[in-house]
């Protein structure tokens, strides 16, 4: 036949690489973004350095966290005391490193809290839609109405803080609520996807949908939300303990530090630089990560990257 060769089968050349880029993991793609955003490595790696010294800092020194040597108060930075020393002739290198650690405490607690509740209130807002969804805004609305932080310094006064636990319920009482806003979009774009539309005609419950397929299609999200809130509630903590509302003396974090530094600001500024500077350095490194790690999981850089 004349036209044989136009009924022949159409074999297409395919770049074996781009096929194997096109079939890359969501994680795999993720974690190469991310590794190849350097101001975003150079933050990971202050924060585990950080942490580190938050940790395992305090073994460095043979002095105790509370151990005082009044003839050697107000001592300046020097090679026996890097940090030097408070009134009560206290390590501050010592103090500073067992402080970073609750400080962290907190922030991760707290951060990790809010998510946890804003996941769950968002998602279960947006997937049953309606008038559940209407009333759980409306409540949303409510504690968006009043500023965040004059909610958390009336509970830590109503709650006379006198340990970590009050001062958690306080940081998370609203807290929750730009993620629960957050999730509540991302689940309502969802929902109408064809995975969630085949689990729904196999009869599957809505907690089930949300659980195994909505939240883990949301994880990267999640984990930027997570990261950008842990430096927020490292700052409350310290503001709150700064003021007197917070965690109180003999505790110790970087506001307490700070407020004992303080009283002596003029004549041994140190005594509150280093507390202050640790506050800083953790903040400047964690929103720095929270924005790599926004540009890993954003499609947009992901299509760039795959481009």
């Amino acid at each position: 036949m004349e036209n044989a060769e136009k009924f022949m089968p159409y074999q297409a050349e395919v770049d074996i690489e781009e096929l194997s880029s096109q079939s890359e993991g969501y994680w795999k793609t993720s974690v190469r973004i991310l590794l190849g955003n350097k101001a975003g490595m150079a933050a990971l790696i202050l924060l585990l350095t950080v942490m580190a010294m938050c940790i395992f800092g305090e073994y460095l020194r043979p002095f105790g966290v509370q151990e005082q040597n009044t003839a050697l108060k107000n001592q300046s930075p020097s090679s026996v005391y890097w940090f030097g020393t408070d009134q009560l002739g206290r390590d501050l290198f010592v103090r500073v490193c067992h402080g970073g650690r609750i400080s962290l405490e907190i922030g991760l607690i707290a951060a990790v809290t809010v998510s946890l509740i804003g996941v769950v209130y968002g998602s279960v807002s947006g997937y049953l839609g309606g008038r559940t969804d209407l009333v759980m805004m409306r409540v949303v609305e409510v504690f968006k109405g009043v500023p965040h932080l004059v909610i958390v310094i009336l509970l830590s006064i109503l709650l006379d803080v006198q340990g970590i636990l009050p001062l958690l319920i306080a940081l998370t009482i609203s807290g929750w609520v730009n993620t629960a806003q957050i999730i509540r979009g991302q689940v309502k774009q969802i929902k109408n996807r064809e995975f969630v539309l085949a689990a729904r005609c196999l009869g599957i419950p809505a907690w089930k949908i949300i659980l195994k397929h909505m939240i883990p299609n949301m994880a990267g999200m999640i984990i930027v939300t997570i990261t950008l809130d842990i430096p927020a509630f490292i700052f409350e903590e310290a503001f709150l303990s700064f003021i007197g509302l917070g965690l109180k003396n003999p505790a110790i974090s970087w506001g307490i530090l700070i407020s004992l530094g303080q009283v002596n600001l003029i004549h041994e500024p140190y005594q509150a630089a280093f507390p202050a500077i640790a506050i800083s350095v953790t903040m400047i490194a964690f929103n720095i990560l929270g924005n790599a790690l926004k540009d890993a999981f954003d499609p947009k850089m992901r299509r760039q990257v795959a481009a």
